[in-house]
């Protein structure tokens, strides 16, 4: 009897034993399982992301083409709009060119620096320079902006009589209908009025003088005269290139007289 209950108690606990092995292993099982399907759901997501990641990079790089592209087609927009209103400056700084006729005031003339400041007329005759300072239109001289000597005279008691502040290096602003152009002082001179060999009458490079009587605001005749030499600050081969013409905007901040 003690041998039967002996065999059924190991029986039992082997039974035990085994089904503690059975549900260590099952629990293992779904464990492993729990485990492989968490790795392929976490994989899943990865991909997702990735993907997801992959396309925002893919249409920030069609947003950012999108732009550069509308840019870039607003820039040739406006640079054609511009080479246009150019086109359109010239020919009309060409119209008003032409029809300039000696007499005409054509803008104005001043000097960085100094007070100088008045009308500009082409010609230089008796009235004229009583009326502001004038351009000669004799001599082989040139209308401002040309290849040749722009010979501009003031009287020294009036128009130019600052001109005698001016220095080397100041700007002389020719400031016409048909475009605005600037030249730089180089030197001056006093001559007699009979040394007409320093006048650059004639000369194919752009240069500027301006002249008036000397001394300074004298008021009665004097063979005497002060000159102030000038050279373009940009020229080419048609000229002194305008710093501005009618109708444009500035392509360059125009320079102002220290305070």
């Amino acid at each position: 009897m003690k041998d039967a209950r002996k065999r059924m108690r190991t029986r039992l606990i082997a039974c035990a034993a085994a089904l503690l092995v059975c549900g260590g292993a099952a629990v293992l099982l779904f464990k492993l399982r729990a485990d492989r399907l968490a790795e392929q759901a976490r994989l899943a997501q990865q991909q997702a992301e990735e993907q997801a990641a992959e396309e925002a990079r893919r249409q920030a790089q069609a947003e950012q083409a999108a732009r550069e592209a509308a840019e870039a087609e607003q820039a040739r927009r406006e640079a054609e709009e511009a080479e246009q209103r150019r086109a359109q400056a010239e020919q009309a700084a060409a119209a008003a060119k032409e029809a300039v006729e000696y007499g005409d005031c054509i803008g104005t003339v001043w000097v960085e620096g100094t007070e100088v400041d008045c009308d500009l007329y082409w010609g230089d005759t008796y009235d004229i320079l009583h009326a502001g300072a004038g351009a000669s239109a004799d001599n082989g001289c040139v209308m401002p902006g040309e290849n040749g000597t722009v010979f501009v005279g003031g009287h020294t008691d009036t128009y130019f009589n600052k001109l005698f502040d001016a220095e080397v290096g100041d700007r002389i602003h020719l400031d016409t209908v048909y475009g605005d152009f600037v030249y730089e002082i180089t030197e001056f001179k006093v001559i007699g009025e009979t040394e007409v060999d320093q006048c650059r009458w004639g000369a194919a490079e752009p240069s500027c003088i301006l002249y008036t009587c000397y001394p300074q605001g004298i008021q009665v005749p004097t063979p005497y005269r002060y000159l102030a030499y000038a050279d373009p600050v940009e020229a080419d081969e048609n000229g002194v290139t305008p710093q501005s013409l009618p109708g444009l905007e500035e392509t360059q901040e125009q320079a102002q007289p220290d305070p």
